[in-house]
């Protein structure tokens, strides 16, 4: 099936869904996805990621493992939802959101475990 992006947003910048950094070099930010498969919106899952400057990036912890991250010159949101837009074509096709995870785990990641069976 076809993924399908309902929205981006982030809790770090105001208004979640169009504001941005104070600093527009200079940002690290959790962005957060709301995903479905194609006409299914009703059961919508949530994908996070971050969105980062290279000087951002200087200064994460070193010796450490780094959250799946995108990284930018300059804070765009249109850059943003052209990246996510051809990332997610990778996953089309998926059955599942535990297959969509797996193949796309370097991007993103799911913010909870809720829409994996066990």
């Amino acid at each position: 099936m076809n993924i399908e992006l309902l929205g981006i947003s982030s809790d770090q910048l105001e208004p979640s869904t169009s504001g941005y950094p104070n600093d527009l070099e200079e940002f690290d930010i959790l962005m957060e996805l709301d995903l479905c498969f194609e006409n299914h919106q009703a059961d919508s899952v949530f994908f996070e990621f971050y969105v980062a400057s290279p000087k951002a990036i200087e200064n994460r912890t070193i010796n450490s493992f780094m959250p799946p991250t995108l990284v930018l010159e300059e804070f765009d949101w249109t850059l943003i939802k052209c990246h996510i837009s051809k990332l997610l074509l990778h996953a089309n096709g998926c059955k599942s959101w535990a297959e969509v995870a797996t193949r796309l785990s370097g991007q993103i990641r799911p913010t909870s475990l809720s829409c994996f069976p066990f």
